[in-house]
């Protein structure tokens, strides 16, 4: 079949991206005086049927996530791959492992904090915490949630929990695009791993660990492995922009670790890593038939979101316009 095989899910996103909210419509979120006015304009969009069920502005969380819940569902329905655009909810799946691990050790419910959008029921994640039965896990998150389990209990460190399970969420997510040959997803992935890495390292020189604790923490299957981040461990973060000033993402490095050698804030870093991943995804565009439109038109909802929250928290919160603005990423239309 080839390309061929993807004729009709494309065909359904390109459609369905003219429904994405555009920057006059995100702008006039930013300008509306309050959240109700926020609402209005979200009637007008295809949020519209989910606005209508709520009982008030505070189950905005709730849309945004059914929004996204709905994305999911419908692109693991039209995808000749569902697998491919599955591995992106392997994320929630974590989350929620992580949620349920840390509660289950503080003898806590945090519930609220759960995500009904994963690959995984969320009472059947409840179930394998509760039992430490974990055998219906792909085997790469099994092996890191058993790992953590038997070292949770010689030293309950809550931080490793989210160490061992986001090596093995991207192990995972790096595994599944290489078995179906993505060569996308594949630098798609190793380019959001050496970002983390850097973030990791940045993180662990600042609380003052050693390179034991790096060797922890940095993600495999990356472009940058542990030996570089060994190699410029004792290095100025000067010297970090000037090694990877070649890379692609040499910019959003250069830009955001001198916003933190100034701030000590990861804040800006942060925004320009994921404006550098979006910016990947927005490749989606500009292909014809293949999984690049598909995840293009998936992390353009994600994103859309994001917006959507960060405006509707910054007006709960009375920021000032300029600021939300500055906050915001970049759209897909």
């Amino acid at each position: 079949m080839g390309e061929n095989k993807y004729l009709y899910s494309v065909t359904r996103i390109r459609a369905l991206e003219t429904k994405l909210l555009d920057k006059a419509k995100i702008e006039r979120m930013i300008e509306a005086k309050d959240t109700d006015e926020i609402i209005k304009i979200l009637y007008e969009t295809e949020y519209a049927s989910l606005i209508s069920e709520m009982k008030g502005i505070e189950d905005y969380e709730s849309v945004l996530s059914k929004e996204l819940l709905n994305t999911y569902r419908l692109l693991s329905e039209i995808s000749p791959e569902p697998e491919l655009t599955n591995l992106f909810q392997l994320r929630y799946d974590a989350h929620n492992l992580k949620t349920l691990l840390k509660s289950s050790y503080l003898d806590e419910e945090n519930d609220e904090l759960l995500s009904e959008i994963g690959t995984i029921p969320v009472q059947r994640l409840k179930s394998m915490v509760k039992d430490k039965n974990f055998s219906d896990l792909d085997p790469v998150m099994r092996d890191s949630v058993e790992e953590v389990v038997g070292e949770f209990t010689i030293n309950p460190d809550p931080q490793l929990i989210d160490v061992a399970l986001d090596k093995g969420l991207y192990n995972l997510m790096y595994k599944t695009a290489k078995n179906n040959n993505s060569s996308f997803l594949m630098e798609y992935i190793s380019a959001q791993i050496d970002l983390i890495n850097i973030k990791s390292l940045i993180r662990v020189k600042s609380i003052g660990n050693g390179r034991e604790f790096l060797k922890k923490v940095i993600l495999e299957n990356g472009k940058l492995n542990y030996s570089f981040f060994s190699s410029i461990f004792d290095e100025s973060l000067e010297t970090l922009i000037d090694r990877l000033a070649y890379k692609d993402y040499g910019k959003a490095v250069e830009e955001g670790l001198s916003s933190y050698i100034k701030t000590k804030s990861l804040t800006k870093f942060e925004k320009l890593s994921d404006d550098f991943i979006f910016e990947l995804a927005k490749k989606g565009k500009y292909v014809a038939f293949g999984i690049e439109p598909l995840i293009g038109y998936l992390m353009a909802k994600e994103n859309e979101t994001k917006i959507i929250r960060m405006i509707m928290v910054g007006k709960i919160n009375e920021i000032p316009n300029e600021l939300i603005r500055e906050r915001l990423r970049d759209v897909y239309v």
